[in-house]
């Protein structure tokens, strides 16, 4: 084995000695070698990606090659091998497409042969967000999401688009930004992608509503009473709500709307003062608000008063009457038989009513009632957040919201900076129109369309809306600034200057004329008019359309009102009680004049010249077909002065009527036709006593005091005084409790000096008097005692006690009154202290029996007037409470709120509240 090895070893040499001779091309024994040929490359066309290893690319070639060469250089990472042309290696940088010529050589020539190579960037691989699920409420700025990816994307893209507000940067692929729209979870697909390649990912996202916040319920604390509805409370809300609850469970009979929130229903049971959560939710959060409801016994009214305020709106039609007063009480009245039909509470502090056809609407806060005419029950709720605040009716105050009732009162429009929104009377929405339609605009609601001036539409054309379906037409350019709309709609004014033309409501011209004032420039039927409260004689004039000569001038007077109503003007003089109409429905306006017993008039309404009705500011509305004959009124209006005894309960109203009623029976015993401002009655209920004040004291001047003897209503003593700054006027009485002394507040010289005086209730002989002093005289119950004071509320009060017209004590201190014919409640004031020493403030009380002696300081709070109940109680009408005189502290308190005006009678607490008095048992 081991020789034959070694001979085939010698074989191999000797063969290979043999193979260069014979192949290797080099020179020998003076021979020429052969240059290469054929030389050829497997991949003449390489496609290279940056950083990946390409395959090697090696040549075959004919013939022996001593070296290879390469030009030009290889892209950077690439190899070229010299010995056998191979390429090889890993690309490190991006290179165009490029021709490499390599050359075989060796000593007899070379050969050549091209290889094409490109070396791309490498594409993206491994996108990954860090957020692969993102879940954000609208409004709401994510939390970045930024990628990471291998390679060198030169792009991002994303498919669907990204939700509202949210965006994809293009170089980064970061997703940012704060989504103003709901939108429902999406997969979105985010690509990287370069020259080379892409990659891609998902991310899902979720734009939930923004959480609600600001909840406000207008009405924070409801005081309900079992059997009647409550005022609907309707919140306002930043934000989209899906649902809303309330915990703990409303008192029976109310209800909360889980879709507007809205807290309404008549209560059913009582149920102590308790606080209500309601929460407004959705699908990115929720918001909470609280509102307080106690419900009570329902209202023991002795009298429904109807209004007591302002009248500030009235309507009439169809045989019925609404009235609203200053307060927003609104009441629906039967005009044939003068019933009070409905009645309620509604937004804030104006009369926002409204009565067309058959509609009744109450403008509540954040809403609308719809109502029927007939009878006032309700058909639906149209909730509208921000409609109605309160104070709407303030000069100057700025709503950015409207509404109005159809003419023939057939749909509700609102109007507002964001659209027009008409509604149908069961409540549902019937057109939604975008724009403008608060700015300067002067609307009409006609039957079926919507007349809109000064709108979106331009300033000086008339755009007219569908009531029914939204379609809108534009009329022709209008001469002049668009002025007015007549009551009824049909025909309206522009004006240039003084120049007045009068056009159809579809915008056609019919007259033109020069007038030589347009101020409050008005028209119905045939005629405009004007009437300019600031110039001399305050001038009332009625043209007939398209002439400059009025047919009709008036000169109302200072203080005097004039209001259109259907085809009638009513000329309200406010401090005379002097009423003038003017017809309009004849081919020349008629004027009619009459008198009314109760001023301050401040509302008109008419259904025709022969039937209309006025309101006075305190809650009065009188029928102006009975003024001639016996004045008929609807309602009582303000409760001025409530006096109670044993057995009888006295209500002086602000129609002029004194009803006396039987407390125990609710039972009206005598009706005395005497305007009173301030009623006294005897323990014993015999004798009434009633000043002539009704606290406006230019305008109503009777200064009469009266005295009754009762059950007969008869005179039994009269001291007529008149209001005149030059002439005694009284200004305060007192009855003691006898019914047999008085007590007068006389007025002097321009109410520069007073004089006071007490007398038996006939008026003589004088028993006490003094002069220079208007503070009240406090009477004993049996008249013998007589307390005053100087100065009240004052650190240096000081009161006088006299008996039988003599001084027998004096006592620091206010007095207050007399709880019997032994002792008198006295109020203390002090400084305050540092660092305001000159406020006064109340220090507390005492009690003192007639000769001066202090008997008794009980904790009361400071009382403005008192009214004995017993030997340990007393009744104040200031706070609608009686309190212990051991304790100091309330022993009845009212159910219902009051208005400082109310009076014990016997067992019973008699006491103005809302638009009632109401009785109650202590």
């Amino acid at each position: 084995m081991i020789k034959k090895v070694y001979l085939s070893v010698v074989a191999v040499a000797v063969c290979f000695a043999s193979l260069l001779g014979c192949g290797s091309g080099s020179a020998s024994s003076g021979q020429s070698t052969t240059a290469p040929s054929n030389l050829i490359y497997p991949q003449a066309t390489i496609s290279a990606t940056v950083g990946k290893g390409i395959t090697p690319d090696t040549p075959t070639v004919a013939g022996t090659v001593s070296s290879y060469s390469i030009s030009p250089p290889l892209p950077a990472g690439l190899t070229f091998d010299t010995l056998t042309g191979s390429i090889s290696g890993t690309p490190t940088a991006v290179a165009a497409q490029t021709t490499y010529t390599v050359t075989a050589t060796n000593s007899g020539g070379s050969a050549t042969a091209t290889v094409q190579i490109t070396v791309k960037i490498a594409p993206p691989s491994n996108l990954v967000y860090p957020q692969t699920t993102i879940s954000v409420n609208a409004g709401s700025a994510i939390t970045p999401d930024m990628p990471t990816v291998a390679g060198a994307p030169t792009s991002y893209s994303i498919s669907p688009a990204l939700p509202a507000g949210l965006s994809l940067n293009a170089s980064t692929g970061l997703i940012a930004g704060t989504p103003t729209t709901v939108a429902n979870q999406t997969a979105y697909t985010i690509t990287a992608a370069n020259s080379s390649g892409s990659t891609t990912t998902t991310v899902k996202i979720t734009v939930n509503p923004a959480a609600p916040s600001n909840l406000i319920y207008p009405q924070t604390a409801i005081s309900a009473s079992i059997g009647s509805a409550i005022t609907p409370d309707i919140p306002s809300v930043t934000g989209t709500v899906s649902s809303y609850s309330v915990s703990p469970t409303l008192p029976t009979g109310l209800s909360l709307d889980a879709s507007t929130g809205v807290i309404s229903g008549t209560p059913t049971a009582s149920v102590a003062q308790t606080a209500f959560t309601i929460t407004a939710g959705n699908s990115g959060g929720n918001t909470t608000s609280n509102v307080t409801i106690a419900v009570v016994q329902a209202q023991n009214a002795l009298l429904e008063l109807g209004q007591t305020g302002s009248i500030e709106t009235l309507r009439f039609e169809g045989g019925r009457v609404l009235s609203a007063d200053y307060s927003g009480h609104w009441a629906l009245w039967n005009y044939t038989s003068g019933a009070l039909l409905a009645n309620g509470d509604g937004a804030g502090v104006s009369g926002l009513v409204d009565m067309a056809g058959q509609t009744v609407v109450v403008g509540i806060q954040n809403g609308l009632e719809i109502r029927d005419q007939s009878d006032g029950h309700v058909l639906s709720l149209i909730v509208y957040p921000g409609l109605n605040p309160p104070g709407m009716n303030y000069p100057g105050y700025n709503p950015l919201t409207w509404w109005k009732l159809a003419s023939d009162g057939g749909y509700v429009c609102i109007g507002s900076k964001s659209g027009l929104f008409v509604y149908t009377l069961t409540g549902q929405l019937a057109v939604s129109k975008p724009g403008d339609y608060y700015s300067k605009v002067l609307s009409f609601a006609a039957s079926g369309n919507v007349l809109i001036a000064r709108g979106p539409a331009g300033q000086n054309v008339i755009e007219t809306i569908s009531a029914v379906d939204g379609t809108s037409s534009v009329g022709p350019t209008l001469s002049g600034q668009f002025n007015s709309w007549f009551l009824d709609g049909s025909r309206f004014l522009t004006n240039e200057g003084n120049t007045v033309s009068v056009y159809s409501s579809a915008g056609v011209q019919q007259a033109i004329v020069a007038l030589p004032d347009i101020a409050n420039l008005t028209g119905q039927g045939n005629w405009i008019w004007t009437y300019d409260a600031y110039a001399l004689g305050y001038p009332l004039e009625i043209y007939p359309i398209g002439s400059s000569t009025p047919a009709f001038s008036y000169d109302a007077g200072v203080d005097t009102a004039a209001i259109a109503s259907g085809q009638t003007i009513g000329l309200l003089s406010y401090g005379s009680g002097q009423v003038s109409v003017i017809d309009l429905s004849g081919s020349t306006p008629s004027q009619t004049n009459s008198s009314v017993a109760v001023a301050y008039l401040s509302e008109f309404a008419s259904a025709s010249s022969a039937q209309w009705v006025i309101g006075n500011r305190h809650g009065a509305i009188a029928d102006g077909a009975s003024l001639s004959s016996t004045p008929r009124y609807f309602g009582h209006g303000a409760a001025w002065s409530i006096a109670g005894a044993s057995g009888s309960v006295a209500i002086s109203t602000a129609i002029g009527q004194i009803l006396v009623f039987d407390p125990s029976a609710s039972l009206l015993k005598q009706t005395i036709d005497f305007s009173s401002g301030k009623l006294a009655l005897s323990s014993d209920g015999t004798v009434l006593g009633a000043f002539a004040n009704a606290n406006d004291a230019q305008y109503e001047p009777d200064r009469t005091l009266n005295f009754y003897s009762l059950p007969s209503a008869t005179v039994i003593a009269s001291f007529p005084y008149t209001f005149q700054l030059v002439s005694p006027v009284l200004t305060d009485f007192t009855l003691a409790a006898s019914g047999s002394t008085i007590g007068q507040v006389i007025a002097l010289n321009d109410f520069s000096s007073y004089t006071r005086q007490v007398t038996p209730i006939t008026g003589a002989p004088l028993i006490w008097s003094d002069t220079g002093n208007s503070n009240p005289i406090l009477l004993s119950p049996d008249g013998t005692l007589i307390a005053e004071y100087n100065t009240p509320g004052s650190t240096s009060s000081a009161t006088n006690i006299f008996k039988n017209g003599s001084v027998v004590a004096a006592v620091p201190g206010a007095a207050v009154g007399w709880i019997d014919n032994n002792r008198l409640l006295v109020n203390l004031y002090q400084d305050s202290g540092p660092p305001m020493d000159t406020v006064i403030v109340y220090a507390g009380c005492a009690i003192y029996s007639a000769t001066g002696v202090q008997l008794s300081t009980p904790a009361l709070p400071e009382l403005q007037s008192i009214q004995s109940v017993n030997s340990d109680s007393v009744y104040d009408p200031s706070h609608n409470a009686i309190y212990s005189l051991t304790t100091g502290q309330p022993i009845w308190t009212a159910s219902f709120p009051g208005v400082g005006v109310g009076t014990v009678a016997g067992p019973y607490v008699v006491y103005e509240s809302g638009h009632s008095v109401v009785i109650e048992t202590f």
